[in-house]
């Protein structure tokens, strides 16, 4: 078999069929499907049951709520292709995604570790294609280490936020091998999971290959997807996936150790972000972000020295508490 397509399911009864009816519509028949149903509690176990009746390709395994890692990670025990594919329950994908996937595999001088392929965020009143900033081919390992590598983090000459390949499980298929050794170990993670393993994955990985056409849309229609959602603790919560990158990225040399203030300051900062839009209230936010900032000390991930000019002013006010000057500021500009 070569692929096994990954669904974690929480509580979007409203998406669901539209995920599994498009992968199943594929013109191609080399897959399984594993939705992996995490306690959910609006409907959605009955349809994954229904879908497995229904079809021997689809599986459903139900479990007790335990996170977006934890989901990935169970259907990776369950998985029995070659290839992993994951898909947000809901998302959907192309008719032709597979075949154009197998096709990359298939083509290449060596089965790939890894395929990325394009994506599209979509939206109310827009779609957004995700920029892949690397050429289309394949790459063996070392034009990974001197074409990708460098930037793959973060692209200091480009901007601060800037990574050269989308850090998102969804627009890649992974061998299972490679899945195996380097998912998510810690199903604690509740804010950058994607990260918490893509970047391990591509620094493992032997070869690769990227193609843009666009196989994959992401819903941006979902009210209650955790992008849409405020959380209180979500600097908390970012620390922990700080601890887990710095231990299992930090013995991969000089070239990464460059990227990982440019990264932990993005992330920092999209949190600052996030926290501005969906607030009126900036004296009680700034408050709350100055404790979050000065009980977690997550700034001191990053040496600020090392980070653009406009960003290492933004997080030199806030490692001093000018938390509420610095929402204030990003209500101006945006």
């Amino acid at each position: 078999m070569l692929f096994s397509v990954i669904i974690p399911i929480y509580n979007i009864k409203d998406f669901l069929r539209k995920c599994i009816d498009s992968v199943l519509s594929q013109n191609f028949d080399d897959y399984e499907i594993v939705l992996v149903d995490d306690g959910s509690t609006d409907g959605c176990s009955a349809i994954c049951d229904e879908y497995a009746q229904n079809n021997s390709q689809v599986r459903v395994i139900h479990k007790e709520n335990g996170g977006l890692v934890s989901a990935r990670n169970t259907g990776i025990k369950e998985a029995q292709g070659e290839y992993i594919l994951y898909v947000d329950g809901d998302d959907w994908v192309s008719q032709n995604w597979m075949e154009v996937i197998s096709t990359q595999i298939y083509s290449a001088p060596e089965n790939p570790d890894i395929v990325v392929f394009g994506s599209m965020g979509i939206y109310a009143d827009r779609q957004s294609i995700h920029i892949i900033n690397a050429s289309e081919g394949f790459y063996d390992r070392h034009r990974l280490e001197t074409e990708i590598f460098p930037s793959l983090i973060s692209d200091r000459t480009r901007y601060i936020e800037d990574s050269i390949i989308l850090p998102a499980p969804w627009n890649k298929a992974y061998k299972r091998s490679l899945l195996e050794e380097h998912h998510c170990y810690d199903e604690g993670i509740r804010i950058g999971e994607d990260t918490a393993f893509v970047f391990e994955c591509f620094l493992n990985a032997q070869s690769a290959v990227i193609c843009k056409e666009i196989l994959y849309n992401c819903n941006r229609l979902n009210p209650t997807s955790i992008l849409s959602k405020d959380d209180p603790e979500r600097i908390r919560k970012r620390l922990r996936l700080f601890q887990y990158i710095q231990e299992r990225l930090s013995s991969y040399g000089q070239v990464i150790d460059q990227q990982m203030d440019c990264f932990y300051a993005s992330r920092i900062l999209y949190d600052v972000i996030s926290m501005r839009k969906k607030t009126s209230d900036i004296n009680r936010t700034g408050s709350l972000l100055k404790k979050e900032l000065r009980e977690t000390d997550i700034i001191k991930y990053v040496h600020i020295n090392k980070i653009p000019f406009r960003a290492r002013i933004v997080m030199r006010m806030l490692k001093m508490g000018m938390c509420r000057t610095v929402l204030w500021g990003l209500g101006m500009v945006s």
